[in-house]
């Protein structure tokens, strides 16, 4: 019997099909109608169960024996509002929208392993479901649809994206804490304004802001342990809108990556004392809205171990491969928290890093990825039911 890689050779062209047509056509999160449709289309030739979340998104369920089991696999979906230049020759079509992040490619995977599974039943221990989320960068993606139901009964996930600053066809692992939380704050500091020959009438709050901007940057280096890891970025600093006018508002926005959750709240607590204190002196005000937006990913190393045995059924050992955590986030986070999850990282060629309009992946790890999606579904529904614990 061909091993999973090899079954998923026999589908690629479908696979890169599917993919660049998702390039050339990317949708922001909440907004991937079409691209919904383009896996409800395949997924009805199949002839599978599925669910549609709101607004877009689904999930598809292959069920195998009845065990009572379930495992997930989990593709984002969703682009960011970056105009590509890549050149390539499925470029994107929508101006100011790309896939610069390989959403397109963890979708076109997933659709290949739903293929897969679909062929290889007799193997499967249970049900593996096939979560196509929306809205994962920055949008609450994974907390909507797990409240519609994502997360519901399932007993491991897993999920994966590819990255072209590793080797490709190399799966790319981190134990424990892999990816930060990813927390937003906004800081508005109110004052009084006063024209600038009359700065004695004026509560200042462009000077108190960049006194806490000053300030922020001792909660990493003084309030937080040297043995945790944690960044605190300010972004962006806007007050004022005369030259020659005292402004009576500034407002500061960053970002803070963090590896363990603890941090969240202890963070905010420290970025309000600041805040307020030092706005106080300069008898200001200060109001700080934080908001932690993405969960720490968290791999557990009993999944993490059927990663390395999964990938080991098709590819040679030294692809396999410990990385560095990471201070990117990822709301895959989210599906830990009901359920042990490992989150893995796909080598391709191409350019990188993501988030920029030139990012760019091979089309030949894909058949990798799909195969290791599906042969992580059966691996971990044949741990769950007492085989090779």
């Amino acid at each position: 019997m061909q091993n999973m890689l090899e079954q998923a050779k026999a589908i690629e062209d479908f696979i890169v099909s599917f993919r660049h047509d998702l390039h050339m056509y990317p949708e922001l999160g909440f907004r991937e109608f079409r691209t919904t449709e383009k896996i409800e289309e395949e997924v009805k030739k199949l002839g599978l169960n599925y669910v549609r979340f709101q607004p877009t998104g689904l999930m598809v369920e292959i069920e195998g024996s009845p065990t009572g089991k379930c495992v997930a696999l989990r593709a984002d979906m969703d682009a960011l509002p970056i105009q590509e230049t890549t050149g390539l020759e499925y470029q994107s079509r929508t101006a100011e929208v790309m896939h610069a992040c390989g959403h397109d490619a963890h979708t076109a995977m997933l659709m290949g392993a739903v293929k897969l599974l679909c062929a290889n039943k007799e193997q499967l221990k249970g049900k593996v479901r096939c979560i196509f989320q929306p809205a994962e960068e920055g949008g609450g993606g994974a907390e909507r649809i797990i409240s519609q139901g994502a997360a519901q009964g399932v007993d491991m996930f897993f999920g994966q994206h590819v990255t072209p600053l590793e080797p490709a066809g190399t799966v790319n692992y981190c134990p424990g804490g892999a990816m930060a939380a990813a927390a937003k704050f906004t800081i508005e500091v109110s004052g009084k304004s006063a024209h600038g020959a009359t700065p004695e009438f004026s509560i200042d709050a462009t000077l108190a802001g960049c006194q806490i901007v000053n300030n922020l940057q001792s909660i990493v280096s003084r309030r937080i342990s040297p043995f945790d890891t944690c960044v605190l970025s300010v972004c962006t600093f806007n007050s004022g809108k005369a030259f020659n006018v005292i402004s009576d508002k500034a407002v500061i926005t960053g970002t803070c990556r963090f590896l363990s959750k603890a941090l969240g709240p202890k963070l905010k607590e420290e970025m309000e004392r600041i805040c307020k204190g030092v706005a106080q002196a300069y008898g200001a005000e200060a109001a700080v809205d934080f908001e932690v937006f993405s969960d720490v990913v968290c791999n557990d190393d009993k999944v993490i171990a059927l990663v390395q045995r999964a990938a080991e059924k098709f590819m040679d050992a030294g692809m396999v491969k410990q990385m560095a955590p990471m201070n990117a986030g990822d709301d895959f986070g989210a599906y830990s928290n009901y359920a042990p999850a490992a989150y893995t990282f796909l080598g391709t060629e191409g350019n990188g890093p993501g988030h920029n309009e030139k990012f760019r992946i091979g089309d030949e790890s894909l058949c990798v990825g799909a195969a290791l999606n599906a042969q992580m579904a059966v691996e971990m529904l044949d741990y769950l039911c007492g085989e090779d614990k």
